[in-house]
């Protein structure tokens, strides 16, 4: 029979540990954690019968919300998914499953999907959330962000990173943005000659040309077979895309500030309409 006092204790310093951000520490206790579950009739079993059921369906519920919360802040994407299939068994099969979190959870999966660009999972696994919980604030800021992505809104993405409905969520934003500016790094030099590095600094949603000269650095430095090694050469304030110095601009491409600012009207004009 488990010991449920022993994984109790332990799951009360596997807390501890993340609050310390010791997360080397908290990788062994969960391995000791679930090692421990395995021995449960319960585990992962809503037809296993046990005397105390409800106590190690909440037991591990606790651990495994835990255990995702730590992986969303260390932005280990594998060990989240793995994490949160498990609880997905518990809130769907299990009745006597009791979570203050649940809607946490269910929202940090679905930012989840997002940062990692599955946004076809990401509405399928919409669907299966029901609409009570949908008007949670946990979820319906996802729901939102998944909106800006679509529409291209980015700096609206960047404004709600400022506004996250928790501390848990704040990585995984991080992630998302990061996809969105690789994105928008590759997609400039195909779609302009040359930008303006205040320019660069709009399209890639930095404040400042240091941060943006730190990413194009950065990505450059991880992509060496890549052709972004030989573009984003900074010239007179502006960085070139031709690769080579002195390459006659494509015929008949446009200024980005051109671009940009059709752009705006266009999506001003769309606006006055809807």
């Amino acid at each position: 029979m488990v010991d449920l006092a022993a994984s109790q204790s332990l799951l009360e310093n596997y807390i501890k540990a993340a609050d310390d951000k010791q997360y080397a520490e908290c990788r062994k206790m969960l391995d000791e954690q679930l090692t421990k579950f395995i021995e449960m009739p319960t585990f992962l079993n809503p037809e296993g019968e046990s005397p105390t059921k409800e106590e190690e369906v909440n037991l591990v519920v606790k651990t495994m919300e835990q255990a995702v919360l730590v992986a969303a802040t260390t932005k280990e994407i594998g060990e989240f998914r793995r994490h949160f299939e498990i609880l997905r068994t518990y809130y769907n099969d299990f009745p006597t499953c009791k979570s203050d979190r649940r809607q946490l959870i269910l929202g940090l999966h679905l930012l989840c999907l997002l940062a990692s660009n599955e946004t076809r999972t990401f509405h399928m696994e919409l669907e299966r959330i029901k609409v009570v919980d949908q008007e949670s604030l946990y979820i319906k800021d996802v729901i939102q962000l998944e909106r800006y992505l679509m529409e291209g809104s980015y700096h609206k993405m960047l404004q709600a990173r400022k506004k996250v409905p928790s501390e848990h969520y704040t990585p995984l934003m991080d992630l998302m943005l990061l996809a969105v500016r690789r994105a928008v790094f590759q997609c400039t030099m195909s779609a302009y000659d040359k930008v303006s590095v205040t320019g660069a600094c709009k399209l890639l949603m930095f404040d400042n040309q240091e941060e943006l000269l730190k990413f194009i650095e950065q990505e450059k430095e991880s992509k060496e077979e890549d052709e972004s090694r030989g573009a984003w050469v900074l010239k007179n304030d502006h960085f070139l895309f031709n690769h080579e110095e002195g390459t006659v601009a494509r015929k008949g491409a446009l200024p980005f500030e051109q671009i940009l600012e059709n752009n705006l009207n266009y999506a001003h004009e769309l606006y006055r309409i809807v």
